[in-house]
């Protein structure tokens, strides 16, 4: 790919690091558990969100066959410097939906919050949302059921 194209997908990724970046999760559809339904592209919302919260890393990446971020695409590493690639990572406390199924993640971007809510809140209900933003990315393939004892996270490096 050209230089100058590169610079452009760089320039994308520092704008979409620079707003709000939530990890959403949701009880989605009970029908998937048994018969799985691809991930339309078209989706703005997920399909029953339980609540979401603000990503506890948003940083820059670098492909790096012995990196220490292991993704399905590869393995990467953090970079000082702005790449076209986007680390995103999240991790959920201990008493945030202690016992729901989650059948879907998103990404979202631009996420709005109503305003009064307590300093340093970072998980939000959906009726604390007045905006929920953009969703980038669909997951469906990480169902499991929730358990307070338990902290998941989820990483996700976006391409841009």
């Amino acid at each position: 790919m050209p230089a100058k194209q590169l610079d452009g997908r760089v320039a994308v990724a520092e704008l979409v690091a620079a707003q709000p970046v939530h990890v959403a999760w949701g009880g989605g559809n009970p029908a998937w558990d048994t018969q799985a339904e691809p991930e339309p592209v078209n989706a703005a919302a997920l399909v029953s969100e339980i609540g979401r919260r603000a990503a506890t890393q948003v940083g820059f990446v670098e492909p790096d066959p012995a990196g220490t971020i292991e993704t399905p695409q590869g393995n990467f590493r953090m970079s000082a410097s702005p790449t076209r690639w986007l680390y995103v990572r999240v991790v959920f406390a201990f008493n945030e939906a202690p016992s729901a199924r989650i059948r879907e993640l998103g990404i979202f971007l631009g996420t709005q919050v109503k305003s009064g809510l307590p300093a340093g809140q970072r998980y939000f209900a959906p009726d604390e949302i007045t905006h929920p933003g953009k969703l980038y990315l669909l997951d469906r393939s990480q169902m499991f059921d929730r358990n307070g004892a338990v902290r998941p996270a989820f990483e996700y490096v976006l391409p841009f």
